[in-house]
């Protein structure tokens, strides 16, 4: 992956050296929170120069896989026609993915959508932690 700041190799050798250095829970902490650093640096950068428009959050579902909650939602955009997209996001609590649900609803929100191809689109987390209540423990 070309103008990554870490390459793949380099992370998976990190990760092995923070879980010898801390022991397996504090080094499998440290490797999460730096992925999930790094996913975010990652989103802002490859969407920063996307367009943008208002979307209207039209519904979402809480699912669950065994331990693992998360809501799916569905938006709606006009790009020269009316478009959709789907944005998921994880939750600690099954009663928080709820209360997320209905907060959202029928929200307007900033998407960013690709230029070439309009059906491509995303909500950037800051977006989204814009209009979403802070109480919510998202992950």
């Amino acid at each position: 992956m070309h103008g990554l700041p870490i390459s793949w190799h380099f992370s998976i050798l990190l990760a092995l050296k923070l879980l010898k250095t801390f022991g397996l829970i504090p080094g499998a902490m440290a490797g999460y929170w730096m992925r999930k650093i790094f996913q975010k640096w990652r989103q802002e950068r490859a969407m920063a120069g996307w367009p943008t428009t208002e979307a209207r959050i039209l519904w979402g579902t809480v699912e669950r896989e065994g331990r693992r909650i998360w809501v799916e939602f569905t938006f709606s955009y006009f790009v020269g026609e009316y478009r959709s997209g789907k944005y998921v996001r994880t939750f600690r609590k099954e009663e928080d993915a709820d209360e997320f649900v209905r907060y959202v609803k029928d929200r307007h929100i900033q998407i960013r959508y690709k230029a070439s191809d309009p059906d491509d689109s995303t909500i950037l987390d800051r977006d989204l932690e814009m209009i979403a209540p802070l109480t919510i423990s998202t992950h």
